[in-house]
């Protein structure tokens, strides 16, 4: 418990390929628990983190492998100060992806984990107080998404080859994930509504005795 006796906010982190419905589940939770205060931190809207993101997806930058997930590892370690902090003030923290997208980018670059490891493990052993909500969609379904917006981010502005590819590397990491002690729950982004999606995560919530008092 932290200092003070004060308890901390509930911790979800919610994980999907691009285009698999992540912003929309997380705005119909809002919704459904909108008694509660509820803080959504994303990697490109915390002051602390809008400069690195802004040096990560810059169109005339383009870093090594290495420096790249240096520098996405970074935004991962500040944010859980962000975390921290929301989780004494708020009655929930949404993280809007986590360690699953970090860890597939070292796949995407073709980067070897090792020299990472330790920061990565910590990374994860952080994560691990947190319900992982995995929005499931198929490729297909991402892709149709992906492409009717109007702006793209540098990754898929690569094309549906390329995206392909990085979502059977980003779907495997999900499975491996999913099979350590992590709690992980799957929510069909496609076959459910926005309705019954948002419901199952408030039953998976509730069931994990969160969201006590709905």
């Amino acid at each position: 418990m932290p200092e003070g006796g004060r308890s901390l906010g509930d911790f979800v982190t919610f994980e999907g390929y691009d285009g698999a419905g992540k912003s929309s589940l997380i705005s119909g939770v809002r919704e459904m628990l909108a008694h509660k205060s509820i803080h959504v931190v994303g990697r490109k809207t915390e002051p602390e983190l809008v400069e690195i993101s802004r040096v990560v997806e810059r169109e005339d930058l383009r870093h090594r492998g290495n420096v790249e997930v240096l520098l996405r590892i970074a935004l991962e370690i500040e944010r859980e100060s962000i975390i921290t902090r929301s989780r004494l003030n708020n009655d929930m923290t949404v993280c809007d992806r986590g360690v699953i997208s970090l860890i597939s980018w070292f796949d995407y670059l073709g980067v070897p984990r090792d020299p990472c490891e330790r920061l990565l493990q910590g990374l994860m052993d952080y994560h691990s107080n947190a319900l992982t909500v995995v929005c499931a969609a198929d490729f297909d379904t991402c892709w149709k998404r992906i492409s009717s917006r109007s702006e793209q981010s540098r990754k898929e502005k690569l094309g549906k080859d390329v995206n392909s590819k990085y979502f059977a590397m980003y779907e495997a990491n999900v499975l491996r994930y999913a099979e350590t002690a992590a709690d992980v729950v799957f929510v069909d982004t496609v076959g459910l509504d926005l309705a019954e999606s948002t419901s199952q995560v408030v039953q998976a919530l509730q069931s994990r005795g969160l969201t006590r008092q709905l």
